[in-house]
C-alpha cells in the first residue's frame, strides 16, 4: 500500500473502481465475496497495513520487503508478537490483494509535497494487469432503489447492522418519550447508564415526570404543585397554563391557528377576553377547552389539531401539566368535576398505549397483541414458593393473560382453581393441555368428600330448620339454631383447627326482633354437632349430614397436609377476593409458584366468610391490569368514579374502543321477578332468559310457598321438602314459614315471601306465563334478567340496573340538607354490588337517577357549555331552568352552563340554561370563567325532592 498524489486521487474518483464503492457497493459485494460491503465507509483511525509478498507488483523504485534482503532462519516460539506466517492459497491472496481501499486513511495533511510522489507509476497501470477481464466486461447499471446512493442497489437483503447504543442521542430520546412515565422509572431506567442518565435528565419529559411523582404523591412534588395554586380555583389553573413553556421551537400564532378548529374555542375565546385583553394566549385557550370537555373525544379533537403543529412529545407534556393542575385542584377540594381530569388522564394512555390489535397467526386463528401491562406479567419467570398478585379491574383480560402465560410456558405444569364448576369447564376450553382446571372443592371431594358421598351422609348446606330439632331441650327454637349454624360456617371457612368462642357470632336478634349480645356456650354446642358431622356412620339425622364446606374444611385439616406441588409447577388462584381462609391456607401452603388473580372491588360473597385475600395475603411481585377490553371511555368513567367516590380508589379505570341484548341486573331476586313481570306485561310474546338458568331462578319455590299460603289446592302438591314440612299444624302453615324466616334472618326466603305477598292471586298465572316466556339460549331472548351474583364474571352490550341497590338521597349539592345519611354505614359489599353491576356492560348503561347521583360526589352533572348569544331570544336572556331559582341568564356573560337532557330508566331530566349562581352550587369556581359578577346573584331556593322511600332507607343502612 502506498499513499496517493492529488492527481492520481482526482483520476480515481473519475474511474468505476473509485466511485464504485460509495455509489454501487452491492456491486462491489458481489466481487468480494463475503466481505463486507461497506467496508471503507466506517469512520476508522489509520493504521498501518500488511504488506503482500511476491505478488505484489513493484514499479522501479518502489521499496521492497525486508525478506527480501535477509531470509527468515526461525522465530522465537515464545514471542506472542513473531509467528510462521500460515501459507495463503494464491486466490485468497489475490482476492485480498483485490480488498485494498485507495480512499481508506487519506487526509489533507498527506498531499503536503507532491514531488516526492512523482517516481511513482499510476495505480491504474497495474490494475490493468490484474483484473483485464472484468474491464473487458461491461456492467449494466442497476436502476435506483431504495437503497440507492450510499448502500447502491441490490436483489439481496443484507442483514441488521447496528444494535441500540448506535442511536443517536435525539433518536433515543424520542424513542423513550413514547413509554408510560412508569415505565421509565421502572424498566427503562434501569437499562444501563445511559438509559438511566436519559430518564432522570431534569430536561428530558419534564412535566410527564412530574405528573407521574404528583399522582404517586411524592412529597417535594406535592409541596412545589400546592404551591403554584394560591387560591386554589380553576382561574389559577388557566393562569400558570397561561405561561407553559414548550421544548420546541413554535410560534404561538401557529398554535393559536389549530386550536381555533376546535368547538369549544368560542367558549374559550370569551372567557379569555374579559382577562387577556391583547387576544387569547393559545395556552390559556387550550386549558379553557379541557375544562370545558364533555369527553373524551373533545380531548381527543383537540390533540389531532395540535398534531399539525407540534410534536407528539410537545403535546404529551402540554396535557401531563394540565392534567397535574387539575388532580391537585381535585386533592385540595376544589370544587370541579372528576370527568375534566379523567378524559385527559385517559388520553393520554391512548397516546402512550397503543390498543391491542387483532391479527391472524400462520394457521390462521386469532391472535391478539398484549397491553404492555399483560407484557409485564407474561415477561416475569415465576419460582418457587414466589407469590405473585394481579390486581385486574373489571373486563382487562385476566383469563387471557393467564391463558397466554400457560401458553408461552409448555414446559411448566400449571393448576388453575375456580370456585364454580362452570367457570372450570369453561378454562378448560381456554387453556393449553399443561393446565388443568378443578374447582377447589372437586380437590377436596377426591380426599375427603367421597367416602361421605358413598354413604349418602352429602347435604348442600347447613339449615337452621334441622339443626333446631338436635339441640338440647331449653336451647332449642330457631333463633338458637340460627346461632349454631352461624358458628360452623364462619369455622369451616376459617383456617383454625377448632371451634371456639371468636366463631360465635357478637350479637342476635331476640324474640322481639331486637338485638341482644351472645354468650360464648354455643361453641361446645356447635363442636359436638361438628363431631357427628365427622363422623362417616352417623346418617339418621339431617342436621348431621356433611356439607360441602364440611369436607373442604377436613381436607384443609388434613395431616400430612394435602400436597398439590408435586403435581403442578404454578397455581392459578382465580377471583382470590373471595378465597375463604380456609382454602388460602391449603393453596398457599404449597411450596409451588402461586398466581393469585381477582378485583378486590368485587368482592361480594363475604356474607359467605370470604375474606380478600388480594388485601391479606403477602406477596412477591404485584401488577395491575387497569385497561378493559369489554366497554368504552363512558362505562369506565361510571365504574372509575364509583370507586373514587364509595371507596376513595386512586388507581383509574379506562375502557378500550367498544362502540346486542339487554340484561336487567337487580340487587336480589324478587326484584328479577318482578322485572319479568312488567316485560311480559307490556309483551306477552317476549323471549326472556334468567342468568344462572330457569331451575334456578327459584319459580318453583315461589309456588310451593303460594300453595301453602292459599292451604292447597287439588291435584297441586308442594314439591320442597323443607316446604312441605311446614304443611304440619305444629308448624303452624305459612305464618310458621314467615317466622322461621324472621328469626334465621334468611334473606332469600324472605324476598319470596314478599313476592308471593306481592302478587297473591296473580303468582300459578305469572309463574305459568314466565315459564312459557323462557330462552334457554341468551342468544335468541329479548331480554336477560339475573342478580348481580349470578351475573358476575358475564358481559351484556346493554345494561339496565334496576332501583333495589345501595342509594343516596339526592345530589351532592342538596346532600347537607338531607340528615340520618352516612357513608360508612353502609357495608362495603353494597358499593362493591353497584360497581359490578355497572362493569357488566359493553356499549351501553342505561342510567338510573341513583346512578346520577352517585357521580354528583365527583362533580359530574353532566353539563354542557353554550354561547350566551345563541341562547337570547328576542334580546332577552332566559331564565335559570332550576325550579324555584328567580334568576335570569346573564347577557354579558362569557358563556353559559345548560343541562344536558338525561333519560333515565326512572324519569327524564329536562335540559336548559343554569345561572351563574346555580352553576356554582354545582361545580364550583368553573362559575367564575363564565363572568367575574357571580357575588351579586341570589341564592336559589331548591326544592329538595327526596325518593319517597328515603326514610325506609335510612332505617336498613
Amino acid at each position: 500500500m502506498r499513499h496517493l498524489n492529488a492527481e492520481e486521487c482526482s483520476e480515481l474518483v473519475r474511474r468505476p473502481e473509485g466511485s464504485g464503492a460509495l455509489t454501487q457497493p452491492q456491486t462491489l459485494r458481489c466481487q468480494q465475496g463475503k466481505h463486507d460491503p461497506n467496508r471503507g465507509l466506517y469512520p476508522r483511525t489509520p493504521t498501518k497495513r500488511r504488506k503482500h509478498g511476491k505478488h505484489s507488483v513493484h514499479s522501479k523504485g518502489a521499496q521492497k520487503g525486508i525478506t527480501s534482503f535477509f531470509s527468515v532462519t526461525g522465530v522465537v516460539s515464545s514471542s506472542p508478537l513473531l509467528a510462521t506466517p500460515l501459507k495463503q492459497d494464491p486466490e485468497e491472496e489475490e482476492e485480498e490483494e483485490e480488498e485494498v481501499d485507495y480512499l481508506e486513511g487519506i487526509t489533507a495533511e498527506m498531499f503536503g509535497d507532491d514531488e516526492e510522489f512523482d517516481r511513482c507509476d499510476g495505480v491504474s497501470s497495474s490494475r490493468e494487469h490484474t483484473r483485464p477481464e472484468e474491464e473487458e466486461e461491461e456492467e449494466v447499471e442497476a436502476l435506483p432503489d431504495a437503497h440507492f446512493g450510499l448502500l447502491g442497489s441490490s436483489s439481496r437483503l443484507q442483514e441488521p447492522q447496528g444494535c441500540m447504543d448506535d442511536l443517536p442521542e435525539e433518536v433515543l430520546r424520542q424513542l423513550l418519550s413514547l413509554l408510560p412515565a412508569q415505565d421509565l422509572y421502572r424498566n427503562a431506567a434501569r437499562v444501563c447508564h445511559r438509559w438511566r442518565d436519559v430518564v432522570t435528565d431534569p430536561k428530558f419529559l419534564p412535566l410527564k415526570k412530574q405528573y407521574f411523582r404528583y399522582v404517586m404523591a411524592e412529597e417535594n412534588t406535592v409541596r412545589e404543585i400546592n404551591s403554584l395554586l394560591t387560591n386554589s380555583s380553576v382561574l389559577d389553573s388557566t393562569n400558570v397554563m397561561a405561561q407553559h413553556k414548550l421544548g420546541e421551537r413554535v410560534r404561538p400564532e401557529d398554535v393559536l391557528r389549530c386550536v381555533k378548529k376546535h368547538r369549544l374555542f368560542p367558549q374559550a375565546e370569551s372567557c379569555l377576553r374579559l382577562r387577556i385583553p391583547d387576544g387569547p394566549n393559545p395556552y390559556a385557550a387550550m386549558a379553557v377547552i379541557l375544562i370545558l370537555s364533555e369527553g373524551v373525544g373533545d380531548v381527543q379533537a383537540l390533540v389531532s389539531l395540535l398534531s399539525g403543529c407540534l410534536s407528539h412529545t410537545a403535546v404529551t407534556e402540554y396535557l401531563s401539566h394540565m392534567a397535574t393542575m387539575l388532580l391537585a385542584m381535585m386533592r385540595n377540594g376544589v370544587r370541579i368535576s372528576n370527568r375534566v381530569h379523567y378524559n385527559i388522564f385517559y388520553v393520554l394512555h391512548l397516546m402512550e398505549n397503543v390498543p391491542p390489535s387483532v391479527g391472524c397467526d400462520h394457521n390462521g386463528r386469532p391472535q391478539v397483541h398484549v397491553t404492555h401491562e399483560q407484557q409485564q406479567i407474561l415477561s416475569h419467570d415465576i419460582e418457587p414458593d414466589q407469590v405473585v398478585k394481579i390486581m385486574a379491574f373489571a373486563g382487562t383480560g385476566k383469563t387471557t393473560t393467564l391463558v397466554k402465560y400457560a401458553e408461552q410456558r409448555p414446559h411448566l405444569r400449571f393448576l388453575y382453581v375456580a370456585f364454580n364448576k362452570s367457570v372450570a369447564v369453561q378454562a378448560q376450553r381456554c387453556f393449553p393441555s399443561n393446565v388443568a382446571c378443578k374447582t377447589v372443592h372437586s380437590l377436596a371431594f377426591n380426599d375427603e368428600g367421597r367416602r361421605y358421598h358413598i354413604r349418602r351422609k352429602l347435604a348442600s348446606g347447613l339449615r337452621p330448620f334441622s339443626i333446631s330439632w338436635v339441640l338440647p331441650k331449653g336451647r332449642g327454637g330457631f333463633i338458637h339454631a340460627k346461632v349454631i349454624t352461624t358458628t360452623l360456617n364462619a369455622f369451616m371457612a376459617s383456617a383454625d383447627r377448632s371451634i371456639s368462642e371468636h366463631h360465635v357470632p357478637y350479637n342476635r336478634k331476640n324474640n322481639k326482633g331486637k338485638m341482644e349480645p351472645i354468650s360464648g356456650e354455643y361453641a361446645t354446642e356447635a363442636w359436638r354437632i361438628w363431631s357427628k358431622m365427622k363422623d362417616p356412620n352417623e346418617t339418621r339425622e339431617q342436621a348431621y349430614h356433611m356439607t360441602h364446606d364440611g369436607y373442604l374444611k377436613l381436607w384443609q385439616l388434613r395431616t400430612p397436609r394435602p400436597c398439590l406441588s408435586d403435581q403442578y409447577d404454578v397455581i392459578f388462584i382465580d377471583e382470590a377476593q373471595d378465597c375463604t381462609p380456609a382454602i388460602m391456607d391449603v393453596l398457599l401452603s404449597q411450596h409451588c409458584g402461586k398466581i393469585l388473580v381477582g378485583d378486590p372491588h368485587q368482592q361480594i360473597y363475604t356474607f359467605r366468610g370470604a375474606v380478600n385475600a388480594l388485601r391479606i395475603v403477602q406477596h412477591t411481585h404485584l401488577y395491575y391490569l387497569t385497561q378493559s377490553f369489554r366497554f368504552g371511555p363512558e362505562i369506565a368513567y361510571v365504574g372509575a368514579t364509583l370507586l373514587a367516590v364509595c371507596k376513595n380508589v386512586q388507581k383509574i379505570l379506562v375502557g378500550g374502543n367498544q362502540a346486542g341484548k339487554t340484561a336487567i341486573l337487580s340487587r336480589c331476586n324478587a326484584t328479577v321477578f318482578s322485572e319479568a313481570v312488567r316485560l311480559t306485561d307490556a309483551n306477552p310474546n317476549c323471549r326472556i332468559h334468567f342468568v344462572g338458568g330457569l331451575a334456578n331462578a327459584g319459580l318453583d319455590k315461589i309456588m310451593d310457598i303460594w300453595l301453602l299460603r292459599s292451604g292447597g289446592r287439588p291435584g297441586k302438591s308442594i314439591r320442597d321438602a323443607f316446604i312441605r314440612r311446614f304443611l304440619k299444624s305444629s308448624l303452624d302453615g305459612y305464618l310458621g314459614l314467615k317466622r322461621y324466616a324472621e328469626q334465621t334472618e334468611d334473606r332469600e326466603l324472605e324476598t319470596k315471601l314478599a313476592v308471593v305477598e306481592k302478587y297473591n292471586g296473580r303468582i300459578p298465572e305469572l309463574v305459568a306465563r314466565l315459564q312459557s316466556c323462557y330462552e334457554g339460549n341468551y342468544h335468541d331472548a329479548d331480554f336477560i334478567l339475573g342478580t348481580v351474583h349470578k351475573a358476575k364474571g358475564l358481559e351484556f352490550h346493554t345494561v339496565m340496573i334496576t332501583d333495589d341497590f345501595v342509594k343516596i338521597p339526592c345530589a351532592r349539592h342538596d346532600l347537607h340538607r338531607v340528615s340520618g345519611f352516612r357513608w360508612d354505614e353502609v357495608p362495603e359489599d353494597e358499593w362493591n354490588l353497584l360497581y359490578v353491576a355497572v362493569t357488566r356492560a359493553k356499549t351501553s348503561l342505561a342510567m338510573t337517577r341513583n346512578i346520577s347521583y352517585f357521580l354528583t360526589l365527583a362533580g359530574e352533572y353532566f353539563l354542557t357549555s353554550a354561547t350566551t348569544g345563541s341562547l337570547l331570544k328576542e334580546g332577552l336572556p332566559p331564565r335559570c331552568s332550576t325550579a324555584g331559582c328567580p334568576n335570569s341568564i346573564s347577557a354579558d356573560s362569557a358563556f353559559t352552563m345548560c343541562k344536558r337532557p338525561m333519560r333515565y330508566t326512572d324519569g327524564v331530566r329536562s335540559a336548559g340554561p343554569l345561572c351563574e349562581r346555580c352553576v356554582w352550587k354545582r361545580v364550583g369556581p368553573t362559575a367564575f370563567l363564565m363572568t367575574d359578577h357571580l357575588q351579586r346573584r341570589s341564592e336559589p331556593p331548591e326544592p329538595l325532592g327526596l325518593p319517597v322511600h328515603h326514610d325506609l332507607l335510612m332505617l336498613l343502612f
